[in-house]
């Protein structure tokens, strides 16, 4: 009998009876009709995937709504196997849990098909479009099963689609492959000639919340470019307001979280004709409205930016110099939703940093951007190819650069890039550049420099047009690109390249391991590093991260005193 380890909480839901990963093994092992290769192909898959699940095969369950996270969650280049062989483990994995009636097998060929469906396949593939086959080809065989016709295709059929595959898939998301057959058959219908003209529809993944601005009385639009006017360019000698200018990007901040505040009011029950000024917010009763309207969206609870709004409800009331009963009620309500202060970084960050100060890993993030440099572009699409040197550029300035991914992506080539005639190029930005407003520079190695100029030297006109000023631009070239749109590709390529959780803000924190790790206690140079305006932030946030090195060099310090 296999000794097994008690069941966990993650198991709590898989089906009483559901036969593990030795099970199979068991199964697979004394089927006679096998042949061998395929035998041990599908015993080596369920070892192996057990292996990189870390439990014995006795310990997972062969239940493809359990395995779907936890495989999904697996990156190959992690765990130093290719993408291919990591597919092929999951393969055999599938087939053995198919040979043993637990899902269902899989269907791919022409002949599979009845006579209608095997004719507007056989259009599909004559078109020679590689997309179609990719999204469709499991849905068409999945419909063929299931004995609905063409013309009869509705989106019940895709909802059970998606529900069949929540069952007979073992890593692929259901959603995604739902959304992927829908889309497909949309596609489908405009350049497959006969396809069937049902066009089926995807239910909405995105929650607006915030409205736009033109939902809003005049008054109401007027008041407040009046207020970010005037905080933006104060009165010094008013007696009433701010007397210091608030950067570009606060109001930018300030305008979005109003807007976003009336927006919660109309979703709370107000009619947006009475929001007619931005006094109109802070009044009390009103303001705990729309505060009790986000808390509904959160299970009751504060958040970070539940607690920003009630803490700019405040200071508008201040601002616009309401009454003092006014602005005591909506400092009682910010202080009711005020979360303590963050101490250190969060235990997520805490984690994602653990797997990077092992060397391999860390070692692969740092060669990253000559690695994808360095990757003959052989068959490789030209755009394809200068997009993923941008991305190794981002990545290779962030390395040695930890900078805000909101001041990576607004580089301009001519102001922020300095080169003084001498060979060595800084990275330069001004007082009005940064969020502390303190101007910081770097020098760039010359290794970085080298990849500046051969992305700059190749990037036109597959990313942007000849005379683009800005180092990361939109493709028209008459922007920067988004940071969000940026950081999502920078996240994405370490993920796909590495298998590491590696996001553009991450780089900072990993710069500042790198350097107390060598430098225990060397947080002045950390603050510099990272433009922070006051030390305490930076010891609050990275004290303990040295710890390591620190007990590394203790344990030296005693050594060596016990040899004197």
């Amino acid at each position: 009998m296999t000794a097994q380890t008690p069941i966990s909480h993650d198991r709590s839901f898989v089906p009483a009876g559901t036969p593990t990963f030795q099970d199979l093994i068991d199964k697979v092992t004394e089927q006679a009709s096998f042949f061998p290769d395929r035998q041990r192909d599908m015993v080596s898959g369920l070892k192996r995937v057990a292996e990189v699940l870390g439990l014995p095969p006795g310990d997972v369950p062969a239940d493809g709504r359990w395995l779907q996270p936890r495989l999904a969650d697996i990156r190959p280049a992690r765990i130093g196997i290719t993408d291919k062989t990591w597919q092929n483990l999951r393969s055999n994995v599938r087939a053995a849990m198919a040979e043993c009636g637990i899902v269902e097998r899989r269907f791919r060929r022409l002949e599979d098909l009845d006579e209608t469906w095997k004719a507007l396949w056989t259009e599909v593939l004559a078109l020679g479009d590689p997309t179609l086959p990719t999204a469709l080809l499991r849905f068409v065989h999945f419909l063929n099963a299931r004995g609905t016709v063409p013309d009869l295709v509705s989106e019940a059929d895709a909802e059970a689609y998606r529900e069949a595959v929540a069952i007979n898939e073992i890593s692929k998301d259901p959603e995604t492959a739902y959304r992927a057959a829908v889309n497909g058959w949309n596609l489908a219908r405009q350049r497959v000639p006969g396809w069937p003209d049902t066009i089926l529809t995807l239910p909405s993944r995105q929650t607006t919340i915030r409205l736009e601005i033109e939902t809003f009385p005049e008054s109401f639009r007027v008041d407040l470019d009046t207020l970010l006017a005037r905080l933006g360019k104060p009165d010094p000698l008013s007696d009433s307001g701010p007397t210091r200018a608030l950067r570009p990007a606060t109001l930018t901040q300030y305008r979005r979280q109003i807007v976003r505040f009336a927006s919660e009011l109309v979703h709370a029950g107000t009619d947006p004709g009475d929001l007619t000024s931005v006094s109109t917010l802070i009044d009390p009763e009103i303001a705990e409205r729309g505060l009790r309207q986000m808390l509904a969206r959160n299970d009751n609870e504060t958040s970070r930016s539940i607690s920003e709004m009630a803490g700019l409800l405040r200071n508008l009331a201040g601002i616009l110099s309401a009454a003092e009963a006014t602005r005591d009620a909506l400092a009682r309500l910010a202080a009711r939703l005020a979360l303590p202060s963050q101490r250190g970084m969060t235990a997520k960050n805490r984690a994602r940093l653990r797997v990077l100060q092992e060397p391999r890993h860390r070692r692969r993030l740092l060669t990253l951007p000559e690695t994808i440099f360095a990757r003959a572009s052989g068959k490789t699409k030209p755009h394809t190819a200068a997009l993923a040197r941008e991305d190794a550029l981002a990545i290779a300035i962030l390395l040695v650069c930890p900078l805000r991914v909101a001041n990576l992506a607004g580089l301009e080539i001519d102001r922020h890039v300095q080169r003084p005639g001498d060979g060595r190029v800084y990275l330069v930005l001004e007082d009005e550049d940064t969020k502390t407003g303190r101007s910081i520079e770097f020098e760039l190695p010359a290794d970085v420099v080298d990849l500046l100029d051969r992305h700059l030297a190749t990037r036109v006109p597959y990313m942007c047009p000849a005379g683009t000023p800005y180092l990361f631009p939109q493709r028209s070239g008459r922007r920067t690109i988004d940071p969000s749109a940026l950081a999502s590709r920078i996240a994405g390529r370490v993920d796909r390249e590495t298998g590491l959780e590696v996001n553009a803000h991450l780089f900072r924190h990993f710069a500042v391991m790198n350097w107390l790790d060598a430098n225990p206690g060397g947080y002045e140079v950390a603050r510099r590093l990272l433009g922070h305006s006051e030390l305490s932030h930076t010891i609050n946030m990275y004290s303990g991260l040295e710890a390591k090195a620190a007990t590394r060099a203790f344990s030296d310090l005693i050594s060596d005193m016990r040899r004197a």
